[in-house]
């Protein structure tokens, strides 16, 4: 049975998901096949963990996996997933639309409201760690196989690449664009 199949017909249900499927597909995500209740208590893996160089992203990883030692569970908030439990290092603020539309003249894309988010979330790991801001780039996704998700609730943060894409989800982009 695929990832898909799991869906229950209600849009605010849990997928039932079980601790031994394996989360994949993707672009490749979770190569090291490791299973979903793994992921759960561990969501930064081990070969993950042993390549991070900087002391301050190391510390963020390790309490991403002491926080939810005892297993997160994914939950959904207003229809959609909440990753929270899952994010990795700090969270961002992120502008209202009303700050957007003021800061663009008119209603921003979907791409030109994703780079404010990013670049936001990038200048805050650059500022914490004293990295560059494009070295900071670089450990989200090359040092921590992170991606930045732009949770509905406003704020921005690092989140394993395992879970945000294989939980799909809607975000803060359709919630300022009303795309939900």
């Amino acid at each position: 049975m695929g990832f898909f199949d799991l869906f229950m017909n209600d849009s605010n249900s849990i997928p039932v998901i079980s601790d031994s499927d394996i989360p994949s597909g993707s672009g490749g995500i979770n190569s090291e096949r490791y299973t979903y209740g793994q992921l759960r208590r561990q969501p930064i893996i081990s070969e993950i963990l042993n390549r991070i160089t900087d002391p301050v992203v190391k510390r963020w990883a390790a309490e991403c996996n002491r926080r939810n030692r005892s297993g997160f569970v994914m939950r959904k908030v207003c229809g959609e997933y909440c990753f929270d439990a899952l994010h990795v290092g700090p969270k961002v603020k992120l502008p209202s639309k009303t700050d957007l539309v003021k800061k663009f003249g008119r209603m921003p894309s979907a791409s030109e409201i994703r780079e404010v988010s990013y670049s936001l979330l990038r200048e805050e790991i650059a500022r914490q760690t004293g990295m560059s801001v494009a070295k900071a780039a670089s450990a989200i996704g090359n040092m921590l196989d992170c991606v930045p998700h732009e949770d509905i609730s406003g704020f921005v943060y690092m989140v394993p690449n395992w879970a945000h894409k294989w939980f799909r989800h809607k975000g803060y982009v359709s919630l300022i664009l009303g795309n939900e």
